[in-house]
């Protein structure tokens, strides 16, 4: 198991980003940069080329979202093998994983062999490397920072997700257009095989010896029965769950509502999702800042007030640069729910059940089908302006739902 490293000054960067004082964690920080960029640039290239392929918003919500069931069902174990399993090898394999389907993807565009369906099975691996990577990446960051700057690391983690959200669309978009989708498709390869690279600096982190041996059933149920029990964790769980119901349908969806409303290039698409991710870093960064007493269970619910205006601005003012200048908002109101909401369910969390607490909050991502297949049909039937400023209000209504009942969600500190 490996120790917290002593966490050195770091100065005028402030307490925001303290965690990257610890040796560990910044290549832990680094691994998670550039692996995202390349998960960013592949769900570009990805959607682009589904709704290129099919010209449905179904099948592009449909491959959108392939890799939820098998997140959902590989969370319900991913907690417990991240607890019984050397956790550097675990992710170094799972981002080997990522390489090799990056590079089928491309070696299938290149012979011009790939269909839809390919790019359906390749969203559904991906969901059971997100199953087992993220438990295992935070019990490394628990074990490296310590408790005490948990939520720091955490939210530090988000911010990384949300730079790569701002860059690598963009870049991807620009290099979709020099290079084609195979050409991005082996970049995501490099950019994973330097993600395990960075891994190589951090020590090994083995498991707990004296942890209790239970059953994968017996351990999911417990990890279910732990959440039950304390209600202030189990209120940020649902609040997470349904705002991301409501919220991740438009993003995921972004490509095609770009080309179908505003008639976007894959520049263009690439620049909106830059946008959300400045919108996404800002507030990540914001999130890190707060600590305990700041009423961090406001600004969790304010996020989706955020987040439900801009999505319903957007779709009604169906204007390019309008829809630019509103993905920061879309994406400041995510990092609220994303990087606020996983940093205060780990916090909550002892450290016995922390994995299988964040298997839960991947889990959440399982349910998305149920969201994104319902916009995307929506959208086939009404239009996408309308079925997107629907699900902003929907959203509004139901974050004052939250605001109003939820008075302990509101109130923690």
């Amino acid at each position: 198991m490996a120790a917290p490293v002593a966490t050195r000054s770091i100065g005028f960067f402030g307490r925001a980003f303290e965690s990257l004082g610890n040796r560990h964690y910044r290549f832990l920080w680094l691994g998670v940069m550039t692996g995202m960029s390349g998960t960013q640039m592949q769900f570009l290239a990805r959607g682009i080329l589904a709704y290129d392929i099919t010209n449905s918003f179904t099948i592009t919500g449909l491959i959108a979202v392939g890799f939820a069931p098998a997140s959902l069902f590989g969370s319900l174990v991913g907690g417990t093998v991240a607890e019984r399993v050397e956790r550097r090898t675990l992710i170094q394999i799972l981002q080997l994983w990522q390489v090799i389907i990056a590079v089928s993807v491309s070696v299938m565009i290149f012979t011009d062999v790939l269909t839809w369906q390919y790019l359906l099975l390749a969203s559904m691996i991906q969901g059971l490397y997100f199953a087992f990577m993220m438990p295992a990446r935070q019990l490394m960051i628990q074990k490296t920072v310590g408790k005490e700057l948990m939520s720091n690391a955490v939210s530090l983690n988000s911010a990384a997700m949300s730079l790569t959200t701002m860059v690598a669309p963009a870049i991807g978009g620009v290099l979709y257009g020099f290079i084609g989708p195979e050409g991005v498709y082996l970049v995501v390869a490099g950019l994973n095989v330097v993600a395990i690279l960075f891994m190589t600096q951090l020590p090994r982190f083995e498991p707990d010896p004296d942890a209790p041996r239970r059953s994968v059933a017996a351990n999911v149920i417990e990890g279910f029965s732990y959440v039950r029990k304390y209600r202030e964790l189990l209120s940020v769980l649902l609040f997470a769950a349904v705002v991301m119901l409501l919220t991740m349908p438009f993003r995921m969806l972004l490509p095609a509502f770009a080309k179908d409303v505003y008639g976007a290039t894959p520049f263009q698409v690439g620049a909106l999702t830059a946008m959300t991710g400045i919108g996404s870093l800002l507030g990540a960064l914001g999130m890190a800042s707060l600590r305990k007493g700041q009423r961090r269970g406001l600004v969790l619910m304010g996020s989706a007030f955020v987040s439900a205006i801009a999505m319903a601005s957007v779709a009604g003012l169906p204007s390019y640069w309008v829809g630019l200048f509103l993905m920061l908002f879309i994406g400041m109101g995510e990092a609220g729910r994303f990087a606020l909401g996983q940093a205060l369910a780990m916090e909550l969390s002892d450290d016995g059940h922390r994995a299988r607490v964040a298997s839960i909050f991947e889990m959440i991502f399982g349910f998305m089908p149920f969201g994104i297949l319902s916009v995307a049909t929506a959208m086939e039937l009404f239009g996408a302006e309308v079925a997107i400023f629907g699900l902003g209000i929907v959203l509004l209504i139901t974050a004052s739902i939250f605001a109003i009942r939820f008075t302990k969600l509101r109130n923690l500190g």
